[in-house]
């Protein structure tokens, strides 16, 4: 298997106030900057569009936590992928619940290989801090094909 090299986002549900959350971060290669949507008051879906570059058949995600021991960093617990396979109805390539990465570990899938150029990302957003805030955040998005 090799990277998809080119990916890029095209829209998401947002991004938090610092420079190092940024949903184009999610590519570059560095475990130190990432994607964080801004905390909400009540859980919300959060989501990535993301364009691959071209037409590719993804066929495993990876995605690597925040390094922070706590429960409250907010790694998605839960995901979904649809493909949008050109002049086909988008199609579900992931459902995955109960989702788990050590600290800074990496969580991986395989993906239902689908040609596409484009994915959308969901997580509901469940992960609740102490202070009341919901709270997504991922590190580094890989996505993969044969």
């Amino acid at each position: 298997m090799h990277l998809i090299e080119n990916c890029f986002v095209t829209d998401s549900s947002g991004c938090h106030r610092y420079d190092f959350w940024n949903e184009q971060a999610l590519f570059d290669g560095r475990p130190d900057t990432g994607w964080c949507p801004p905390s909400r008051t009540e859980p919300f879906t959060e989501y990535l569009d993301i364009d691959l570059g071209s037409v590719c058949t993804p066929v495993r995600i990876r995605i690597q936590r925040r390094p922070a021991p706590k429960v409250s960093t907010g790694f998605p617990p839960i995901l979904c992928v649809v493909a949008f396979p050109d002049g086909q109805p988008p199609r579900t390539v992931l459902s995955e619940e109960d989702i788990q990465a050590p600290a800074g570990g990496w969580w991986e899938h395989d993906l239902e290989p689908v040609p596409t150029r484009r994915l959308r990302l969901e997580a509901p957003n469940r992960i609740q801090r102490p202070n009341g805030t919901y709270v997504l955040q991922f590190m580094q998005l890989q996505l993969l094909e044969q």
